[in-house]
């Protein structure tokens, strides 16, 4: 790199395997990746480290390591997991996570931080919050307690963060001030995406960026959460939970239908809502999101290499 030449960074916001596609995608695009983390998982290996530990959940942030890591194999072995015994169903990279954490004193961030060092990721890892929360949703019907109860929820008008209010991450509004570009997921609406534009610093750092928001959108409706639901209805949720939220790009699936359950995502009236609509085919082959095919997109709305 030339010297003086501006470094670009983008920012990652979200859970789960859709945000690690958006974060395998980035550092061909940008020098600098910060990926903002949900931590209101209370399932699965998470769950149990959650419960029995009174720790973070870190599987969601272990998965956004694992995908930014150049050092591949360690990458892998982060991603182990155990298939029976007492240690059934735990992930090699949650244990690990959590024992960095115990480690350095109870730090979460600087945990990441050590992690992302060995790991060789290019950037940082941040949760959007180190406050315990608790996700509840209501269909105005039935109120619903915990992240894994909400994802089975069919017709969820609203979700909110237990406490209501949880102070943000001391690093996100910094790395949101500096990215270039900000990337919303793709990722379950109800529980990767809203876990942390709820946190309302997290919201705050969006509404007051320079850089373009962009929202990948899913490839398919989710069985329970978004049931029912399609694009536009998603950006309208978001901005009714959020208000303010500014979405300047929307980047939707174009092309044969994925693989996997759930019914493709019904694009109509997303014109009306974002100020931008990029079609292309993302799908990588089977029921993914291509970060090839992201990638593409990224540069594009950077203005190139």
């Amino acid at each position: 790199m030339k010297a003086g030449t501006h470094r670009r960074s983008a920012v990652a916001v979200g859970g789960g395997h859709g945000l690690a596609r958006t974060l395998a995608a980035l550092p061909g695009v940008v020098d600098e990746v910060a990926a903002i983390v949900t931590v209101a998982d209370d399932g699965g290996s998470s769950g149990r480290l959650r419960r029995d530990l009174g720790v973070l959940p870190p599987g969601d942030l272990r998965m956004a390591v694992a995908a930014l890591a150049r050092q591949r194999r360690l990458a892998q072995l982060l991603q182990y997991r155990f298939p029976r015994g007492e240690l059934g169903g735990h992930s090699l990279g949650n244990l690990v996570l959590v024992a960095l954490q115990d480690l350095v004193g109870g730090d979460l961030q600087v945990a990441l931080d050590e992690l992302c060092r060995v790991l060789e990721v290019p950037g940082r890892v941040l949760p959007c919050t180190t406050t315990p929360v608790v996700l509840h949703g209501s269909t105005g019907d039935v109120q619903v307690r915990g992240q894994a109860a909400v994802a089975s929820t069919p017709g969820l008008r609203q979700v909110w963060l237990e406490p209501r209010a949880p102070e943000v991450s001391a690093a996100v509004p910094p790395a949101i001030a500096a990215a270039d570009l900000v990337v919303l997921g793709p990722g379950s609406l109800f529980t990767s995406l809203l876990p942390n534009l709820l946190v309302p610093g997290v919201a705050g750092a969006l509404a007051a960026t320079a850089a373009p928001v962009v929202l990948v959108a899913n490839l398919r409706e989710q069985p329970g959460e978004t049931q029912g639901l399609g694009l536009r209805d998603h950006v309208e949720i978001l901005r009714a939970h959020v208000p303010g939220l500014r979405i300047d790009v929307a980047v939707v699936h174009d092309g044969p239908s994925p693989t996997g359950g759930g019914a493709p995502l019904d694009g109509g009236g997303l014109v009306d809502v974002v100020d931008r609509v990029v079609t292309t085919d993302l799908l990588d082959g089977g029921d993914g999101h291509d970060p090839q095919a992201l990638a593409a997109v990224f540069t594009d709305l950077l203005g190139g290499a």
